[in-house]
């Protein structure tokens, strides 16, 4: 019996360890990111003061804009631990779906999205989350497949439903359930860069804000498909 209690304590004291270990290297991004956001917004802020020409003002505008949603994500998700992300402030309320198009082409600076179909209607979603969310699929989807993409909506039963699609041969059937789930990445993700806390994220937000994602191979790729309730 001893020797299983000593064996126990060193599998807690490695497991507070690892814990540890993730929790300082969330911290030391946020730190790494907030950084050079600040020097971003110094120097668009200097650029403001300084110019006559009301176009770039607004272009100056909108890249101000951008840095502060950075700086507002990172300390929400970074600073506090993942461990801790129950912390995160989800304000769900009716959204017009036309919205979530243009968080779309927002997320899309690489323009791999050909065709983005979003019906009308009315969701409930917290907008900043749902920049979070999509940003995530967007950005996976560049990383993993390097394909076209396209998004198209339907309606089932009380629910709006989008569908994030590309090209780029999706994942073994026995990884699928799994890329959801914190700190897991497929094997397609081999010698490319990421944490495999996106998805999860995402996974998190939406069923704060009633909703759901899910995720599936198409045939051709990857889908991952959010779910939302209807306002």
């Amino acid at each position: 019996f001893d020797i299983m209690r000593e064996e126990l304590k060193a599998s807690r004291l490695r497991e507070e360890a690892a814990v540890k270990s993730r929790k300082e290297m969330i911290a030391e991004l946020s730190h790494d990111i907030k950084t050079p956001v600040a020097s971003i917004k110094a120097m668009v802020d200097f650029l403001e003061l300084t110019t006559e020409d009301e176009g770039k003002k607004e272009t100056l505008a909108s890249i101000n804009s951008k840095a502060d949603r950075i700086d507002k994500l990172v300390s929400n998700l970074f600073h506090a631990t993942l461990e801790e992300l129950e912390q995160l402030e989800v304000n769900a309320d009716e959204l017009p779906s036309r919205e979530l198009t243009d968080i779309i082409y927002e997320s899309d600076h690489l323009k791999k999205v050909v065709k983005a179909d979003i019906k009308d209607c009315v969701i409930v979603a917290d907008r900043l989350r749902l920049e979070q969310i999509v940003g995530n699929i967007i950005s996976n989807s560049y990383k993993y497949a390097d394909t076209d993409i396209t998004v198209v909506s339907r309606f089932d039963e009380e629910s709006f439903i989008v569908e994030f699609s590309d090209k780029g041969g999706g994942v073994s059937e026995t990884e699928i359930e799994l890329v959801t789930e914190k700190f897991r990445r497929g094997t397609n993700a081999e010698g490319k860069e990421g944490s495999g806390i996106g998805l999860y994220i995402s996974k998190y937000l939406m069923e704060r804000m009633g909703g759901e994602l899910t995720c599936r191979n198409n045939g051709e790729g990857f889908t991952a498909e959010l779910r939302f309730v209807l306002a």
